[in-house]
């Protein structure tokens, strides 16, 4: 019955806490291809001269992504390392860890617009959070597993499944967040909760009205692991299902 009580105590703090976190800007740069015809006349040796200048800077951007990927893979890694040995803990330590591998890894990501791609749509499961209200669940042995839906560019579904059967859940909608403009800048999404309901088996189902609203930054995305950082300072990160 304690645990029960304890739900209760958390659940209001609980509905607000969507996904992911504090506000962060992502600097992507673009390659240029300029190209210039001096003459109309090309010799053998000019083409050449072109032909190995081509195959070079193919070379020389092979080599870039190829070590792209092998340093992205290594930063996965040791994320996924820390999120499970952390899993449902937050202290300033580990925090600073996760932080550092976080700010390795944006600069590397390869989705240019996350809050427009498909790859955000669609079924996770959390590794690691800094909200305290969802890791009271795991702390307390409630829950094991955190998920998040993301579908259609419109609809949030947050579900913590209860070891003992039922669980928690919020359901909210989700857009892009545009500037005065009215564009998109590709990294915001906001959310609003429009209902919540906690499922606690022979006692019940309870309906609790809407509450809370912010957005998250996804600071990377590729087709595996999601970083977002929200507008509670938190930090969310998930592994695609």
């Amino acid at each position: 019955m304690s645990v029960l009580v304890n739900i209760f105590l958390v659940l209001f703090a609980s509905i607000p806490a969507a996904s992911c976190f504090s506000s962060s800007s992502l600097h992507s740069s673009k390659l240029l291809h300029q190209h210039q015809h001096t003459s109309k006349t090309t010799t053998t040796t000019q083409l050449h001269s072109s032909s190995f200048n081509l195959n070079f800077l193919d070379s020389l951007f092979s080599n870039t992504n190829t070590s792209n990927k092998s340093q992205i893979q290594q930063l996965k890694t040791q994320l996924y390392q820390t999120c499970q040995s952390s899993y449902g803990i937050s202290t300033p330590p580990i925090r600073t860890s996760i932080e550092s591998l976080i700010s390795q890894l944006q600069p590397l990501n390869p989705t240019p617009s996350p809050s427009t791609s498909k790859l955000l749509q669609r079924k996770w499961i959390v590794l690691w959070t800094s909200e305290k209200e969802i890791n009271f669940f795991l702390e307390k042995g409630i829950s094991t597993r955190i998920e998040q839906t993301l579908s259609d560019g419109k609809v949030l579904e947050n579900w913590i499944p209860f070891v003992r059967g039922g669980g928690f859940g919020v359901t909210g909608s989700i857009q892009p967040a545009v500037n005065d403009s009215g564009s998109s800048d590709g990294l915001r999404t906001e959310f609003k909760f429009q209902k919540a309901e906690l499922d606690i088996g022979k006692w019940g189902t309870y309906n609790f009205p809407p509450l809370g609203e912010g957005w998250f930054d996804t600071v990377y995305l590729d087709e595996e692991l999601r970083i977002d950082l929200n507008s509670r300072n938190d930090i969310l990160i998930c592994r695609g299902e």
